[in-house]
């Protein structure tokens, strides 16, 4: 694996958020490593291969704005990874050495730097692929087009035609450079240093056919990058009934911001739904998950303090003088579908008359990668609340720039 002969690329990747990351040997050869959701990673092993679309810029004739990466499980909406482009930029030189090859090794890896499928693999046309490269322009960097950019690529493949399709170039899978069907057992203390691991043994897997009890563990794994151990909560317990609080609890001198999760199985079946079935479980997703919120929100807010259930015996927080947060995080949620998904959340916040929130796994991961501490990550959740209350929907998170440089969390 990639990652054991070279543990020195996860402190790299652990900056990028998703994408490309070309590396280059000694001898002058390249691998490619694919940073992407499970789903994508998945849909790219059912299928075999992926597309890759040279987005033109319209504006400039014989100039292109970058790579759109498209994962079909979908016909018409599949999953997709941007890639602006510059020219005499690192990144365009390193990828285009990288798929100009006859063929080369790739790798992929998930949202915590988990290295989940190796293979072999080839451009089908890759002679077609290097004249394009060669003969095509690209924009000079500069940060404040980045959103027109992102903007007007994901304009221009929402239009595609099929001739935009016919042109766009297949990276096909090959050899496996190890099994398929593994599982990562994550033994590290960080693996089990918050409140409620309870030691239990950390285990990832690509395919998922109960996905609660992964996507709850990968959340606190998010969180961790903000919130020190002792503030977060795996499947808290009240002491009074028994009964779980929420998902996800964390507890800071200021705050107490309460999760509830809810994804679906990662399997062919799930990822072959229909675009018309995903949008529902999405939202009967999230009406459950408010539902729940909403119940969470209402045990804390009647309470001075709440006392948890320990291994270690009772254990109380006082509540009274924190203010009380709530968030939904989900699977997914389509572009064109923000404002009939964020409805629910902004009852329950009107409701309890707290802030409440609303985020799909993607999102959750980007502000905890580029928030990475207490006071940053809360004051941004309380930023999409306002903007939330003030235009009826939740806005999609987006930076620009570099992460800044960050302490790790205890």
């Amino acid at each position: 694996m990639f990652s054991l002969d070279h543990p020195e690329i996860l402190t790299h990747l652990g900056k990028l958020i998703y994408g490309f990351q070309p590396v280059q040997f000694p001898d002058g050869r390249y691998c490619l490593i694919i940073k992407a959701g499970k789903e994508f990673i998945l849909t790219a092993r059912l299928n075999e291969g992926f597309k890759i679309y040279l987005v033109p810029d319209m504006a400039t004739p014989g100039r292109s704005l970058g790579f759109m990466t498209a994962f079909f499980d979908d016909a018409d909406e599949p999953l997709v990874l941007f890639t602006p482009l510059y020219s005499a930029d690192d990144m365009l030189r390193d990828l285009a050495g990288a798929l100009s090859q006859d063929s080369f090794d790739l790798y992929f890896f998930d949202e915590h730097d988990r290295e989940l499928m190796g293979t072999r693999a080839a451009v089908r046309d890759v002679a077609r692929f290097r004249s394009a490269m060669a003969e095509t322009r690209f924009p000079t960097l500069d940060m404040d087009d980045l959103a027109a950019t992102y903007e007007a690529m994901g304009g221009w493949f929402g239009l595609r035609d099929a001739d935009d399709d016919d042109q766009a170039f297949a990276v096909e899978l090959g050899n496996r450079l190890y099994a398929d069907d593994m599982m990562i057992i994550d033994a590290r203390d960080e693996a089990y240093d918050f409140q409620g691991s309870d030691g239990l043994v950390m285990v990832t897997s690509l395919e998922r056919d109960e996905p609660g009890a992964f996507q709850e563990r990968d959340i606190v794994a998010l969180l961790r990058r903000a919130f020190p151990g002792e503030a977060v909560f795996l499947n808290p317990m009240r002491e009074d009934s028994g009964k779980e609080l929420t998902d996800v609890l964390v507890v800071t001198d200021d705050v107490v911001l309460l999760v509830q999760a809810k994804d679906s199985p990662n399997t062919e079946a799930s990822l072959r739904r229909s675009i018309d079935r995903k949008r529902a479980v999405i939202r009967s997703h999230i009406d459950k998950g408010a539902k729940q919120l909403r119940g969470a929100l209402t045990y804390v807010l009647e309470r001075d303090s709440i006392v948890l259930r320990t291994p270690n015996g009772p254990r109380t927080i006082e509540v009274a003088d924190r203010a009380v947060v709530g968030l939904v995080v989900v699977r997914e949620m389509f572009d064109d579908d923000y404002k009939a998904c964020s409805a629910p959340v902004l009852e329950v916040a009107v409701t309890c008359e707290q802030p409440c929130l609303l985020l799909d796994y993607a999102a959750l991961h980007l502000m905890a990668l580029r928030l990475p501490s207490p006071a940053r990550l809360i004051n941004g959740l309380y930023q999409m609340f306002a903007v939330a209350m003030e235009h009826g929907e939740f806005p999609k998170p987006r930076f620009s720039g570099a992460p800044q440089e960050e302490k790790p969390v205890p």
